[in-house]
């Protein structure tokens, strides 16, 4: 008795009249028997349609195939989020952070090969560390844990990202379950801080160790642990809107290691493929490039000089000596450091020149 329903409650009446015609387009529009009006009511059915588009001065014919349209688009199929806006955007800066994982991307820079070939104008800023946690003890030097954190803070001052790119918890998933509570608890306010300086955030979850025999430790507990630690990352970037890279299973029956750890230049290629992959970059330009191995020579050398001034402008040698205790000596040749911008700057002009004059820039 589907149609009675719509058409005689009282709270159906004139001024719900476009809910009442919409139900009657879904009515009509329908494959399905369940909303169809039985046989019985064929003879009630067309009048009482009728009498609802009568009922109110108000509807316009046009109205009614208006409402009819909206209707049957409801009904359709969602939007295939695959064409949702891209997380990375053009002019975007990025900054890649994280521990040692990260830092090496210096020398294996894939994951910014392919995204400057793919995004216009996107910069980078790799700001990995060694040994570094959510918490930044690595970049304490000799100071505390507080004074590494607001050292990271300080760090991205300079650097600037809109977008962060974060790797934690190869080093966590070595701890304790009390450890790696705390650590969770830990990057869920460094993505709280990344996004108050407005960042976008990815959050990439390690690949699990390689089992490299058995003079090295078996992975088992390890990988254990990270398979536990995935489900808390993926919490945190659900209470942030943050965007998650999975490469927990990334080519699980490859070597990319020879003691299970620190990446060959294979694996950090296979790594940034499976990241595009999973950002929704489907088709790259780089393998268009592959077969031309100087053009990817230069691009990698144009990249690795610019992270090289980089590195010295973050992270300079003799920092005890600028900044630190023993500044007294040397501390007047500080502002040489904030000088060294300038040169990653320039090395970024020439990428993009570089781009240019190889007819390989992204297209806006």
């Amino acid at each position: 008795m589907t149609v009675f329903t719509v058409f005689f409650d009282s709270k159906n009446t004139a001024p719900h009249t476009a809910a009442i015609l919409s139900k009657i387009c879904r009515i009509l529009s329908s494959d399905s028997p369940s909303i169809k009006p039985p046989p019985t009511m064929h003879k009630t059915f067309w009048p009482l349609v009728f009498f609802a588009i009568a009922s109110t001065s108000i509807v316009a014919p046009a109205c009614f195939s208006t409402i009819c349209s909206a209707d049957q688009a409801e009904v359709q199929d969602p939007v295939d989020s695959s064409v949702a806006k891209p997380i990375i955007q053009p002019g975007d800066r990025i900054a890649l952070i994280g521990g040692g994982w990260v830092e090496r991307m210096h020398n294996h820079p894939w994951l910014e090969m392919m995204l400057t070939l793919e995004v216009p104008g996107v910069t980078f800023r790799n700001m990995g560390w060694s040994g570094d946690t959510v918490f930044g003890d690595a970049r304490a030097v000799f100071g505390s844990r507080p004074d590494g954190y607001q050292r990271l803070m300080r760090d991205l001052e300079f650097a600037a990202p809109n977008l962060a790119i974060l790797c934690y918890g190869e080093n966590e998933a070595h701890g304790s379950q009390a450890e790696r509570d705390e650590f969770l608890k830990g990057y869920h306010k460094l993505v709280e801080d990344l996004k108050r300086k407005g960042c976008r955030i990815v959050m990439v979850i390690p690949r699990q160790r390689e089992d490299a025999g058995p003079q090295f430790p078996n992975p088992r507990y390890y990988n254990g642990n990270l398979t536990q630690l995935a489900e808390g990352i993926r919490k945190i970037a659900a209470n942030h809107q943050a965007t998650i890279v999975d490469l927990q299973k990334l080519a699980p029956d490859k070597r990319f290691t020879e003691e299970g750890i620190v990446w060959n230049d294979q694996g950090y290629q296979e790594g940034a493929r499976e990241i595009l992959a999973q950002l929704g970059y489907k088709k790259l330009s780089i393998d268009r490039m592959l077969p031309n191995t100087d053009s990817v020579s230069q691009l990698r050398t144009a990249i690795q000089s610019k992270n090289e001034w980089f590195f010295h402008r973050y992270r300079p040698q003799n920092e005890t000596y600028l900044f630190l205790f023993r500044k007294h000596e040397q501390g007047n040749n500080a502002v040489e450091v904030e000088q060294m911008e300038k040169f990653v700057r320039d090395g970024e002009s020439k990428i993009a020149q570089w781009l240019n004059s190889e007819k390989l820039a992204p297209a806006p």
